[in-house]
């Protein structure tokens, strides 16, 4: 095996070894895992560099939108999306042991009013509801 030093303007923002950084959701939980009318999967057609999007939105309000990121190509590219996410400090959530998918938090349908006095409040409510869409998929998603 050959070593390669890797320079600091060639990584970039990028994280090494970001499973070590932001570990899995865990779904062993029944009260934590979501029904599946608690989301649907839209899709988006012609993305300008990406073709089709998925996006994840929840149906109750404020119907946030988490867009999911497919990684049909393994855990290398499954790292190196999830590295460059982290890199960027937009942390994604994933199940533990499953590296073909994970979702991000791209905004919501309805807005929300946040404040300064709110704004951990409503960071956490979309931290919790960003892990539910990642069961949802890991639930359901196969079966659309």
């Amino acid at each position: 095996m050959e070593v390669k030093k890797i320079s600091k303007e060639r990584l970039g923002a990028k994280v090494l070894f970001p499973r070590t950084q932001l570990a899995g959701l865990r779904c062993d939980d029944r009260e934590q895992m979501p029904a599946r009318q608690d989301f649907t999967l839209e899709t988006i057609q012609d993305v300008p560099g990406m073709g089709q999007a998925h996006i994840i939105v929840e149906t109750a309000a404020p119907r946030m939108q988490f867009q999911l990121i497919l990684t049909p190509q393994g855990e290398e590219q499954f790292d190196d999306h999830l590295g460059k996410l982290l890199g960027m400090h937009e942390p994604p959530s994933y199940i533990e042991g499953r590296t073909d998918f994970m979702v991000l938090f791209i905004g919501s349908k309805d807005g929300q009013d946040i404040t300064q006095e709110n704004h951990r409040e409503v960071y956490e409510r979309i931290c919790q509801r960003q892990d539910q869409a990642a069961r949802w998929w890991h639930l359901f998603g196969s079966e659309k």
